[in-house]
């Protein structure tokens, strides 16, 4: 862990990353219908459900954000709570997201607060164990999960981009997301 906060706290920003409403549109699959195929040990075969499970869009401007950036990826989904790290990285690597699962912090979650609902709480949480990157972060999250950033100053606001519920991550907020990476990696 010393190494990686030597090697990447200064040089890569961390992406705080939801899956639901961001990347994820649970139309026609969720994190329910993922996680019930891997029960069924279905997954694995299931192209269907690696084609649809990630909006293809989201995963396209995803990657032009890796590609240009390389953030370190921390998880803040609600995701963790049905899966083991394991699992996650398995279908992320499945569904063509290999590169969150390279560039995962060793610490790779948020801390799962006591009440729901705390994402901000959570990110929080993650930084305050993580001063080195105290400076250089960003969170790509949707409205309904978002909705406790408000508290947030408003510097630390224009680190945040929510995307809109069942339309995901699109160029509008890929152009959000770039542009408040520019300003961290200055």
């Amino acid at each position: 862990l010393a190494d990686f906060r030597g090697r990447y706290a200064m040089k890569r920003p961390v992406l705080f990353l939801d899956f639901d409403d961001v990347i994820c549109l649970n139309a026609p699959y969720g994190g329910y219908h993922a996680k019930l195929a891997l029960d069924e040990e279905t997954f694995r075969s299931s192209q269907e459900l690696h084609d649809k499970l990630f909006d293809s869009e989201a995963k396209r401007f995803l990657a032009a954000i890796d590609d240009e950036f390389r953030p370190v990826y921390v998880l803040s989904t609600n995701w963790r709570l049905l899966f083991q790290q394991s699992e996650l990285v398995e279908i992320l690597n499945y569904c063509g997201l290999p590169f969150v699962t390279q560039r995962l912090h060793p610490e790779w979650s948020t801390p799962v607060q006591q009440r729901q609902g705390l994402r901000a709480a959570e990110i929080k949480s993650w930084l305050a164990l993580h001063p080195e990157f105290s400076d250089g972060w960003v969170v790509l999250d949707d409205k309904l999960s978002g909705n406790g950033f408000k508290m947030w100053n408003p510097q630390d606001r224009s680190f945040l981009v929510l995307c809109q519920e069942y339309v995901g991550f699109r160029e509008a907020e890929y152009s959000q997301l770039r542009d408040a990476l520019q300003r961290r990696v200055r």
